[in-house]
């Protein structure tokens, strides 16, 4: 658990290799801001790996994304890796051709240690979860401990239906939750969650913005 008491928390949305796009995102943030990231930093962009060195230099916050689920599956060795090279794992693996298999190892390792959750507590606010994708649906409180098999849905629910969306369970949450994984044009922000994927990877038209929403202002500030 993190206290954040008087400047809030920055919260990044999925990166997918998109170093260039994030430093300039940095720049237009606040000097020494606090950041949190949604997970899914690698895959699709050309330097997941300057990505991931980046958020480890500067020791931001990030949880766990599906990306890099598989990404440790596809080199563990236990599972067929086709389904991580075709969504981005090919283009991952390229990135890390001038890092050495130290740097390599230290990136799946710090992956495997990548929570579900982040929470902090913002004074006069609701506390804030960030998430990969939306949790409302399954919160219990900030010590509890999701299985996997819950961690498959924090994961991997694409939140593209109004019905998966469980209003009475915002509400007694009690907490505000900022997630990305399923990307809009322009980010998603109620009175208890945001949607801040905006399809940083992407080219087709509406998309190609890497996003960051402070909260609990609900600034909303863009990579370009």
């Amino acid at each position: 658990m993190t206290n954040i008491k008087k400047d809030g928390i920055w919260v990044i949305g999925d990166v997918h290799g998109e170093y260039d796009k994030l430093v300039a995102l940095i720049e237009k943030l606040p000097k020494d801001a606090n950041i949190c990231f949604c997970g899914d930093l690698i895959d699709r962009g050309e330097k997941s790996a300057q990505v991931v060195e980046y958020i480890l230099d500067n020791d931001w916050h990030c949880v766990l994304g599906n990306h890099e689920l598989l990404m440790i599956k596809s080199v563990s060795g236990n599972e067929d890796n086709f389904y991580w090279k075709v969504n981005g794992g090919k283009t991952t693996m390229k990135s890390y051709d001038n890092f050495s298999d130290e740097v390599w190892a230290s990136h799946i390792k710090y992956f495997k240690l990548l929570p579900y959750f982040e929470y902090y507590e913002i004074e006069d606010h609701k506390p804030l979860v960030v998430s990969h994708s939306y949790i409302h649906h399954v919160w219990i409180d900030k010590d509890h401990k999701y299985c996997e098999y819950d961690g498959v849905d924090i994961l991997w629910r694409h939140m593209c239906d109004d019905k998966l969306f469980e209003r009475d369970k915002e509400l007694e949450s009690g907490v505000f939750n900022i997630f990305g994984h399923y990307p809009k044009k322009e980010p998603v922000i109620t009175d208890t969650y945001a949607m801040i994927d905006t399809g940083a990877a992407y080219t087709k038209d509406g998309y190609g913005k890497l996003s960051a929403l402070h909260y609990p202002s609900l600034e909303v500030v863009y990579s370009e």
